[in-house]
């Protein structure tokens, strides 16, 4: 069994040192973010956050196991919350070799949503992989609409052979959220499973038939922006400024505010792009509006 030790680290030199990516994958607003927080800096805000792109930070735990001290380094991704942004949080999926899947223990729909569209976006691409289900928000107890047995339900429907978990946990309080992430970190310090290698992010394609409402093109001129700034976490910071410029409500996008982001986007390019380029890739993405 292992632990996790908080020792300072001259006091026992780990064996080793595994790194590894995980990731949280849930709607808005279920705390996924929040969670991050509490295990990360011990600290909790009620402030709702919506994150844009994707944010990765990073943890570092010991764990022991008898006269065994391992150091592992884990980046934690929180992405994008929004159902209709798959190819956008496609992006942040290359690489995750474990998943905590959260829903909030107050929105039954919020566990819905794990199954029809969380966990398919993710293992399209990634495969198989361990996961942890997790029913944030245990302190709204008299507000509940789903509990542990249901999480178990899922994680037992999942396991396919792979390790899968399931916690209640809170945010506010910290009720298991440690344990959690460490029930994560041994599981993939023990596994001998080999993540696929980072998404091809060398030629993103716009595939028109995916697009069925303006959701799905911003999701498309978002996607190949990141693809060509070099990946979703470089890219991260320019989006979330420029959405935040123009307005653009990420849940109800208008025409309007989606060809102020394509004009925003333009100029952001201009530091690293050729003006041939960047007016190519102006009017594929203003053509994908007009396509509505």
């Amino acid at each position: 069994m292992f632990k996790l030790n908080n020792n300072k680290v001259g006091e026992l030199m780990p064996d080793e040192t595994i790194k590894k990516n995980i990731i949280l994958l849930g709607d808005g607003a279920v705390g996924k973010t929040s969670l991050i927080r509490r295990f990360v800096t011990d600290q909790f805000s009620d402030k709702y956050i919506t994150t844009i792109g994707s944010k990765v930070t990073k943890k570092e735990i010991y764990l022991d196991s008898g006269e065994d001290r391992t150091h592992m380094v884990l980046l934690v991704w929180d992405i994008l919350g929004q159902k209709g942004y798959r190819f956008t949080q496609a992006l942040s999926f290359g690489g995750i070799e474990g998943a905590l899947l959260v829903a909030d223990l107050t929105r039954k729909d919020t566990l819905q949503s794990l199954v029809e569209y969380w966990i398919p976006s993710l293992v399209t691409v990634t495969g198989p992989l361990p996961m942890i289900f997790l029913g944030n928000k245990c302190d709204l107890e008299d507000e509940a609409q789903f509990g542990i047995a249901d999480l178990e339900a899922l994680a037992k429907e999942y396991n396919g052979g792979i390790n899968t978990g399931a916690f209640t946990t809170s945010a506010k309080t910290g009720e298991n959220v440690e344990n959690t992430f460490v029930d994560m970190a041994t599981i993939l310090r023990e596994s001998t499973m080999e993540a696929k290698t980072d998404m091809d992010k060398s030629g993103y394609i716009i595939d028109l038939d995916d697009i069925t409402d303006l959701v799905g093109v911003a999701d498309h001129i978002i996607a190949d922006f990141c693809n060509q700034y070099g990946g979703i976490e470089n890219a991260t910071p320019v989006v979330k400024h420029q959405v935040e410029v123009v307005g653009l409500d990420l849940d109800n996008p208008t025409k309007k505010n989606l060809v102020a982001l394509v004009n925003a986007l333009a100029n952001a390019e201009e530091s690293f792009k050729p003006r041939e380029t960047i007016n190519m890739n102006r009017t594929k993405r203003l053509y994908l509006i007009n396509r509505f």
